[in-house]
């Protein structure tokens, strides 16, 4: 019995060998795919974890340097400085300031008359050249309205106004008529240089006050025609047309008319 059981194990051994050697190459070939495709499975996830490891490895170096970076700037950056405007432009903007307010001082200096100070310095040149008691004198003729005024002026060391044989202050009554006819003197600065003789006519007291200040002004420019200037800035030599209008028929005076009434 032992002899068949061995014989029947042998016989099945050897069936099970040609069994094995008969199985198709198709099924080897799925069998060797199947185990490299679990191999390449298996592979696959160690190469892709030491790719994202090799990936990861230079974003963590930036992440530390950056960190560094941060954490080292706090301690380096200072507080910013103030900035101050250069001192130029401030230099160059208070030289432009003096220059305009010297600009303008000289334009004032030159509104202002400053002839009559060459006119005074001039002026006693004129009265030592004259003696005191002389027959020299500069004319001039000055209207106003109806009044025509004649006018001498005499240099001398003793100033004084005469109008028809009274002093200027006993002969016109008002002050502004005594100061309307000195203006001329006072804008040419020449008030202690002249003896002056008036012959006035005709018009009244303000007709004759403008007149004798034409006069006035006229005799300066010929005692010194420097002056002309200064006295045509404060329209002194000229003549004052203004007169008043003559009255007109079926009026009261020039314009007035009578009142109106409807009934």
């Amino acid at each position: 019995m032992a002899k068949e059981t061995e014989v029947t194990e042998a016989a099945e051994a050897s069936e099970e060998r040609e069994a094995i050697e008969e199985m198709p190459k198709t099924a080897k070939g799925t069998e060797k795919t199947g185990l490299a495709k679990q191999t390449e499975a298996t592979e696959a996830p160690e190469e892709a974890a030491e790719a994202i490891e090799t990936a990861e490895a230079p974003q963590a170096e930036a992440a530390e340097e950056t960190a560094q970076v941060v954490a080292e700037e706090p301690a380096e950056i200072e507080t910013p400085e103030v900035i101050e405007p250069p001192e130029a432009p401030r230099a160059e903007a208070t030289e432009v300031a003096e220059e305009t307010k010297a600009a303008e001082e000289e334009a004032t200096e030159v509104a202002e008359p400053a002839e009559p100070a060459e006119v005074s310095a001039e002026a006693p040149e004129l009265v030592e050249e004259l003696p005191q008691e002389t027959d020299v004198y500069y004319y001039g003729t000055g209207r106003r309205k109806t009044s025509t005024a004649q006018v001498r002026l005499y240099p001398s060391k003793e100033p004084e106004i005469i109008v028809n044989d009274k002093p200027a202050d006993g002969y016109f009554s008002r002050p502004t008529d005594v100061m309307r006819l000195t203006e001329p003197l006072q804008v040419t600065a020449t008030e202690n240089r002249f003896r002056i003789t008036v012959r006035v006519r005709g018009g009244g007291i303000s007709g004759q006050a403008g007149a004798v200040r034409h006069g006035i002004a006229r005799a300066l420019t010929k005692a010194n025609p420097e002056l002309r200037l200064t006295l045509r800035k404060g329209g002194l030599l000229t003549r004052d047309p203004r007169v008043k209008e003559r009255k007109k028929p079926g009026l009261k005076r020039a314009r007035k008319a009578p009142q109106y009434t409807k009934r």
